[in-house]
């Protein structure tokens, strides 16, 4: 394959990024004789005019003298204006419809996401912080405009997949096996259930056009990544090390399908590794194994449909030193719901689970929910209702209106009331005296509003967005006066800031950025912490990201991030350091589907702590070859 790429003559058709257009038309003076393969190259026949044209839809056309041999040819893409605002989901389970503030991320920041870690959100989304730390099997928290990592909903394909635990998904699953992730944010985004009072984070399966295709990536420090696609399916191998050499393995598969009206998916996840504890601790050979399997149908006739979904997880920890433990825990979940899309939606749904725990004994919960939803011309509205087997009622909803102006200027304003409850390690997690549950825990309440504003032109782009939440109640995991982890109710919490956005286009290189001021602070009345920043909320993060056409058709990308100044105790007296971290990569697509990708990730190899004790990521050197085929 790598001869037929030397042999062949001809160019490539890119995007500014680096990313080939497949199917652009090649033509002069008002007819078209050809057009790109998948990889965006186009072979020369030795018929061509002196003078070529390129069109594609959706960027602007290209008109120049026939490029010599192996050279690249960028088209930047352009809005065309129609008056109307036309929202494309990309699937059923999309939030794109419900949340104005919702970003969507590619496969190749997926791609970026799978090599480097979550911590990539970092200055890329506005409004997003993440802590990854643990070693091979890395414990990750994203925090949504201030918000507790306990209050994001994780979800595939808008199935929550959190476990009633820990509010967090058991499984460690792969990003590159999605064809792409939607972040939310904003409360009561995603129905009646309770579980993403800051936010959501939905993974999106691979569509059933999906080519065949597939990724290697080997890592200096000894990490490697294997992941396919095809047809609606995927899967992945991965050999993980941590920041001090841990080692871990882990693979996830995934599939679905469609047949007539039914709609199927499946996805399963392994992964066992040892652990990485603080600097301040005592040295320990913990291990751990996660796994977590979800299946989902769906039945789809004409206004009505029918879902049922269900998944099992296990968690076992395993430690000699510096005390034995001998810790199992497992999850069973049965969800089903009906609705009717009328001149308004309703959803009816059940809601069931089972744990087994040695820390935490036996628990179980259930629920039912009922959840309406109404478009009416430029307002979106959502009313949703939890029935618990304790008699309570919880109520949420959302209401948000958009509109656009002409000049491509879109506004939106969002008010919403959302619940979270404790979950069972919350509640129930033994006292052993390090950490201690709290049985006395109240249920959480947010409300908040945002309000923001959104330009598009051919070549430039911004966003600004406003946004305030009160949270009553909210449940914090911090060290009480005797230094043992135990959960608490803040009385009353805000969280306040403003969100900006923005880059350019400009054919030959491309520029984006975010600014993110977040104040989330602890508003308990008469005591010495009101006002006070929350521990672990930066009060600032940003993020650069630049993309420059080089010699040789290659791309040369550039990202910066940083974050500001992070307390770690409710009393402002202990702090982690500011930090930013710079990366690079250079990209080259060939023919026949191949790209190689050369990355180059910490370059200063700046010292940071991702949260107190535990080093950030260390530089390293990626190497990546991706196909993509017909």
């Amino acid at each position: 394959m790598l001869l037929l790429i030397l042999v062949s003559t001809g160019f490539f058709v890119h995007q500014t990024d680096g990313s080939p257009i497949p199917g652009a038309w090649l033509g002069s003076a008002g007819s078209w004789f050809g057009f790109t393969d998948n990889t965006g190259y186009y072979t020369f026949h030795g018929e061509e005019p002196d003078t070529l044209s390129v069109h594609a839809t959706g960027f602007g056309d290209w008109t120049g003298a026939k490029p010599v041999d192996g050279a690249v040819i960028q088209l930047h893409k352009t809005v065309f204006y129609t008056g109307e605002s036309i929202r494309i989901t990309a699937s059923r389970g999309s939030l794109l419809k419900t949340v104005p503030s919702t970003t969507q991320l590619t496969e190749d920041e997926l791609a970026d996401l799978s090599t480097g870690g979550m911590g990539y959100l970092n200055g890329k989304i506005p409004g997003v912080s993440v802590r990854e730390y643990g070693g091979s099997m890395p414990v990750v928290s994203v925090s949504i405009r201030g918000g507790d990592p306990s209050q994001v909903d994780h979800m595939i394909d808008g199935i929550s997949i959190v476990s009633a635990r820990d509010g967090m998904p058991t499984g460690i699953f792969d990003p590159a096996v999605f064809t792409s992730v939607e972040i939310a944010r904003g409360g009561s985004a995603t129905g009646g259930s309770g579980t993403g009072t800051a936010g959501a984070v939905n993974y999106l399966p691979p569509l059933h056009s999906q080519p065949l295709s597939f990724s290697l990536s080997a890592l200096s420090n000894g990490g490697a990544y294997f992941t396919g696609k095809f047809r609606g399916s995927a899967f992945s191998f991965r050999r993980n090390i941590g920041s001090n050499n841990s080692e871990g393995y882990s693979s996830t598969l995934l599939t679905t399908g469609r047949y007539g009206i039914l709609r199927t998916g499946f996805i399963g996840s392994f992964a066992s590794g040892d652990i990485e504890g603080p600097a301040w601790s005592t040295e320990s050979d913990g291990h751990r194994k996660q796994s977590q399997v979800e299946g989902w149908a769906s039945l789809l006739s004409d206004q009505f449909e029918m879902n049922l979904s269900g998944g099992a997880g296990l968690m076992d920890y395993r430690q000699t030193e510096p005390f034995h433990v001998d810790d199992t825990h497992k999850d069973f979940t049965i969800r089903g719901s009906v609705s009717w899309n009328g001149p308004v939606t309703v959803a009816g749904g059940i809601y069931s689970t089972w744990l087994n725990s040695t820390a935490t004994d036996n628990n179980s919960m259930q629920f039912g929910t009922l959840h309406i939803t109404k478009t009416h011309e430029l307002l979106y509205m959502n009313l949703g209702a939890r029935f618990g087997s304790d008699n309570t009622v919880h109520l949420s909803g959302r209401a948000t209106a958009e509109h656009e102006f002409p000049g491509r200027f879109t506004v939106h304003s969002s008010v919403f009331s959302d619940y979270r409850v404790p979950t069972v390690n919350d509640l129930y997690w033994p006292s052993d005296g390090y950490t201690s549950g709290n049985p006395d825990l109240r249920n959480e309440r947010s409300t908040g509003l945002e309000i923001g504003g959104a330009w598009t032109g051919n070549s430039l782009q911004g966003e600004i967005c406003g946004f305030f939440t009160r949270s009553d109640d909210l449940i914090i995991w911090l060290p009480d006066n005797s230094g043992v982890w135990t959960p608490s109710n803040i009385s009353s919490s805000y969280s306040k800031g403003i969100e900006l956005s923005g880059g350019f286009d400009m054919g030959s290189s491309a520029a984006s950025g975010t600014f993110t001021w977040n104040i989330a602070t602890d508003e308990t009345e008469n005591t010495t912490r009101e006002g006070m920043l929350l521990p672990y909320r930066p009060e600032y993060t940003w993020g650069l990201s630049a993309d420059v056409g080089i010699p040789m058709g290659m791309v040369l990308e550039i990202d910066v991030n940083g974050m500001g100044k992070r307390f770690t105790n409710r009393t402002q007296s202990e702090y982690l350091n500011e930090y930013w971290l710079a990366d690079s990569a250079v990209k080259r697509y060939f023919a026949r589907g191949i790209k190689l990708e050369l990355g180059l990730g910490n370059i200063l190899d700046t010292g940071y702590e991702e949260t107190n004790g535990y080093a950030g990521r260390s530089r390293s050197l990626r190497l990546t070859i991706e196909y993509t085929g017909d």
